[in-house]
């Protein structure tokens, strides 16, 4: 009846799913028969659609905490093997997952001015330097 204060439990992902984050490519040594899935009902562009999130339960044993509900992982992305969602039509959408950086910020590192002669110019447009 009150569906609406029902927690989400973890369950194995659907055959669907699993396709989906196989064909992606999994991580090396996953093993796509042990990896549990939290659901969450949502909208994407105006839709109904149901969010998921695909984690290794050995991966979490070792932590000192539980993951039981879908926003369990928000602090633990690290956690995360896959995510997106499912239509309502069945087809699953897959979020990309960047796995190549440690953050969100690219490394910058500082320009050599005296390579750009011709800066002053752009800097500055109205600057009626000689």
């Amino acid at each position: 009846m009150f569906s609406l204060f029902r927690k989400s439990q973890s369950h194995q992902p659907t055959a669907a799913i699993v396709q989906a984050m196989t064909g992606d490519g999994l991580p090396s040594g996953i093993d796509p028969a042990r990896l549990s899935v939290l659901q969450q009902r949502g909208s994407y562009s105006g839709r109904k659609v149901s969010y998921f999130r695909v984690f290794d339960p050995l991966r979490v044993s070792d932590r000192p905490f539980k993951v039981t509900e879908f926003g369990d992982l928000d602090t633990h992305p690290e956690l995360v093997v896959g995510s997106g969602h499912v239509e309502q039509n069945g087809a699953v959408v897959l979020t990309r997952m960047d796995r190549t950086h440690s953050s969100g910020a690219f490394a910058r590192s500082e320009a050599v001015r005296a390579d750009h002669d011709d800066d002053q110019r752009f800097v500055f447009p109205d600057d009626k330097a000689p």
